[in-house]
This record gives C-alpha cells, sequence and structure tokens, in this order.
C-alpha cells in the first residue's frame, strides 16, 4: 500500500518548482474563460444529479469539490503569491 501511495505523489518524481509550474499553467490558460466555467458548471450540476437523483452522496461531493477547485483554483493561488 505504501508503494503504491508513492508512485502517485507527483512530488515524489517532480521538483515542487515543476509542480507548482504545472499548475500556474493550468490555472492561468485552461482552467480561466469560458473552459474553466464550463467545467465548474458542468460539474456543479454533476453534483446536484447524483446527490439528489442518486442518493449517492459520496461522488455528489467529490464532484462539489471538484467545482469549488475550478471556481476558486486560481484566486486562491493569487492569494498564496503562487500564479
Amino acid at each position: 500500500m505504501e508503494s503504491w501511495l508513492r508512485r502517485i505523489n507527483p512530488l515524489s518524481y517532480l521538483s515542487f518548482e515543476e509542480y507548482s509550474a504545472s499548475w500556474r499553467f493550468l490555472f492561468s490558460t485552461l482552467l480561466q474563460g469560458f473552459l474553466g466555467r464550463l467545467l465548474a458548471f458542468s460539474f456543479l450540476i454533476l453534483s446536484f444529479w447524483f446527490g439528489v437523483r442518486r442518493r449517492n452522496f459520496a461522488v455528489a461531493f467529490s464532484f462539489f469539490i471538484l467545482a469549488l477547485l475550478f471556481t476558486y483554483g486560481a484566486p486562491l493561488l493569487k492569494m498564496l503569491d503562487l500564479l
């Protein structure tokens, strides 16, 4: 189990600078504007669908967290001076 966790940890094969640069690139180019809003809206709709219609609250919560990430990811990185 521990080797599996080490394998999926991106900081085990990337430096912190490369890892933060990749997130900066994502939030500064792809996740702002129309595409970011579309993804956040889609995740919010999926969260509502799985929570209310399918009664699967774990999946609904996961989609809601993804919607929050797409909505507040770039402002959070700007606030932390990483973007």
